[in-house]
């Protein structure tokens, strides 16, 4: 069975670059005929692949998450199919590498010596066409005996990745910065203290031009109980004070995982667990929250 990639209608095949007709204003539905879930069932962090022809998404499931996987096949999305990756009870997180194309994920599977735990670690695996090949944790300083929940990767190789290990804010989730160095290992070039807040902030995506980042937090000031909150990066190559970016994206509700299209130009997210979709020029004019 086939599903559309929106609603029927024009104007919502217009929001797929179909036709000249203006997008629809505010956030749509990813799925239109999608309910708002049960609040341990919530679906969160769209990712598109590079070519917009795969897409993950995480589903919860009470003390479970599991990621499912979709792929466009003559202008359609085949239905979600649940993936098939190392995991114990928790897999989430996906974000496609904008340098490589490979599909970074979080898994709690069990980790080689000298790691131990039930903890989250970021995790690789790439696509052939076909299928996926053999899934293997990143190698480097990235994972640790804390969880690691999602890493975005940026086409010059910029990565920004969440993690709840001490040295972020010493409460709670941050976000960190890392790079690959020559020997394919990726070293952390600083964590973004400049940006945590001592609440939640997770959920991390960069752009592909590595310019701009999105994530989501508690923190005040607030449209609604969490929101998305963005950051640009500096001709320093440091990230400018985060802005709450408010409405059409956040609002009274919940808002949280971000993600992008393959083009860049869509910003997927979750409002209070179900997956909704906007145009990324109209995220960037809204009204922020002061």
């Amino acid at each position: 069975m086939k599903i559309k990639i929106l609603a029927a209608g024009v104007a919502s095949l217009c929001f797929f670059g179909a036709c000249s007709e203006a997008p629809p204003q505010g956030p749509v539905k990813v799925f239109p005929d999608a309910e708002t879930p049960d609040i341990r069932q919530p679906s969160y962090s769209l990712t598109e692949s590079p070519d917009g022809m795969i897409r993950i998404f995480t589903k919860e499931n009470g003390d479970e998450a599991w990621l499912y996987e979709m792929h466009r096949t003559n202008g359609e999305w085949s239905e979600p199919k649940r993936m098939d990756l190392p995991a114990r009870r928790r897999l989430k997180g996906a974000s496609f590498n904008r340098q490589d194309g490979s599909l970074l994920f979080a898994t709690d599977a069990e980790m080689p010596p000298p790691f131990k735990g039930k903890d989250l670690n970021i995790w690789r695996v790439t696509w052939d066409g076909e299928s996926w090949g053999e899934a293997e944790p990143l190698k480097g300083e990235i994972n640790t005996g804390a969880n690691e929940t999602i890493a975005s990767v940026a086409e010059d190789g910029t990565m920004i990745y969440v993690s709840n290990r001490p040295e972020m804010d010493g409460f709670g989730y941050g976000l960190g910065e890392a790079h690959q160095d020559d020997s394919g290992e990726w070293k952390i070039t600083r964590f973004l203290t400049d940006l945590n807040d001592i609440r939640t902030d997770d959920h991390a995506v960069i752009t592909a031009d590595g310019n701009r980042l999105f994530f989501y937090s508690h923190r005040s000031p607030k449209a609604g109980g969490a929101d998305i909150w963005t950051s640009t990066r500096l001709a320093d190559g440091t990230w400018s004070p985060p802005e709450n970016p408010g409405a059409p994206l956040n609002s009274e509700a919940n808002e949280f995982g971000p993600g992008l299209s393959g083009d860049g130009k869509t910003l997927f997210f979750a409002r209070d667990g179900l997956l909704m979709q906007i145009p990324l020029d109209q995220v960037l004019e809204g009204e922020p929250v002061r």
